[in-house]
């Protein structure tokens, strides 16, 4: 890559590739967080705490203030056994899908890519939220969502997912960075679902790419089960022949806590990926991001490490570059036209108002055996929505990673060109 590379032109050109990649797909096997999501504003929640004085909530509200205004997303528990009662009767708020796997599950879907999903929660609201043709198993066979009945309404506690936006004012401050806070009033578990578990290993020899995640929500008491499960399963895709085994972290409070997930689901994965400040959190310092993402995979064993952040996204891989670079911008440019529709839609063209920068141009000195490889994200600095965006990334590299090989060369120009066949 060079800087004469005509980014712009290079994501229209990725657009017009799509449909080969969706017709190259192999199914992608999504484990195991799935979840109801409600979507609120901080303007809401200020306005119900005026009207309902609730110790707890102000407490909530000054907490997702402080967050704003330093251009905090992430995620956080709260200590409020009536927190989910207390939203439902005074701040109105827009039900929808939650979940690593299940988030990346529906960009697929709706790209027309095959996802199995796993899912133990089969109730009115959490089916009502998950694409009709992603793939379930159902008494051993594999059918679409929309050839599932539900059964009763679901007793999950949803999460509660705040978004904020740059420009936006809180009290006398301008907010400088859109994002979103997910707050949850309780611990959960992973979908346990028996026929996935058996059906996903039956597919494993054939499917192009495995996902596992949920695991930064997890009681403390329930972990080392949870990662057992996950890791036996995982272990199990790999021995039959998948090369694409993806771990999704997310953001924990309690670094020890990640630190032991880490190293316990490592060994059953090929694939990490992490936010620029999930990264952070694991390797502080001032070394390179390409440098930690190095360091990272030589110490737990990855074959790859993908870093995303708000303007690029960069991987050090052993696999093909060309490839990677391919896999990194579809993932951005999924990510970036649903920050723009404040939904997962298909591509039709780049965001309007989407700006693209450079990305760092960091170097692994010495004869490493890694590539480092890295794409501009086109930025927006006022998405309609901030939710999901890690998520429908992380869909689109597997996309392209997962699928049987779409050939394509790099012109001269910088230009990545499809190759006659």
């Amino acid at each position: 890559m060079t800087e004469t590379i005509d980014w712009s032109r290079r994501y229209r050109d990725l657009i017009g590739r799509i449909p080969d990649y969706v017709a190259a797909a192999r199914m992608t096997l999504c484990g195991f967080s799935v979840c109801l999501d409600v979507y609120l504003s901080l303007q809401a929640l200020d306005a119900a705490c005026r009207s309902d004085d609730s110790a707890l909530a102000r407490t909530l509200l000054a907490e997702l203030k402080r967050r704003a205004v330093l251009g905090i997303g992430g995620e956080f528990a709260m200590d409020w056994p009536g927190g989910a009662a207390w939203m439902s009767r005074n701040v109105r708020g827009r039900i929808a899908l939650g979940g690593t796997s299940a988030q990346a599950a529906n960009l697929l879907a709706t790209l027309g890519a095959p996802a199995l999903l796993s899912l133990a929660d089969r109730s009115v609201d959490q089916l009502s939220v998950i694409h009709p043709d992603i793939l379930i198993v159902r008494d051993g066979e594999i059918v679409r969502r929309k050839e599932i009945r539900a059964t009763g309404s679901s007793d999950a506690i949803p999460h509660y997912i705040f978004e904020f936006t740059a420009g936006q004012t809180v009290g006398e401050i301008v907010l400088r960075r859109s994002s979103r806070v997910i707050v949850r009033f309780t611990d959960y578990g992973l979908q346990h679902d028996d026929g996935f578990e058996r059906v996903s290993r039956e597919q494993a020899s054939i499917a192009g790419a495995g996902i596992i995640s949920g695991f930064n929500e997890l009681p403390p008491s329930g972990a080392a089960a949870e990662h057992a499960y996950a890791g036996r399963i995982a272990t199990a895709w790999r021995k039959r022949g998948l090369d694409v085994v993806h771990l999704e972290l997310g953001d924990y409070p309690d670094p020890g806590m990640r630190d032991t997930a880490l190293a316990t689901l490592a060994p059953a994965v090929t694939s990490f990926g992490a936010s620029l400040s999930e990264l952070n959190g694991i390797l502080p310092g001032d070394e390179p991001v390409a440098w930690r993402a190095a360091r990272l995979a030589e110490r737990f064993g990855f074959a790859r490490v993908c870093i995303h952040a708000d303007e690029w996204a960069l991987s050090v891989t052993r696999g093909d570059p060309q490839r990677e670079l391919e896999a990194l911008s579809m993932g951005c440019l999924v990510a970036a036209v649903r920050a723009e529709a404040g939904e997962i839609v298909v591509p039709r063209c780049l965001p309007a108002e989407a700006t693209l920068h450079e990305p760092p141009l960091d170097e692994i000195p010495g004869e490493s055996g890694w590539s480092v490889v890295r794409c501009p994200s086109p930025h927006l600095k006022r998405p309609a929505a901030a939710i999901g965006l890690g998520d429908t990334f992380l869909a689109g590299t597997l996309l392209v990673l997962g699928g049987n090989s779409v050939a394509s060369r790099i012109s001269d120009a910088g230009q990545i060109e499809s190759a006659p066949p």
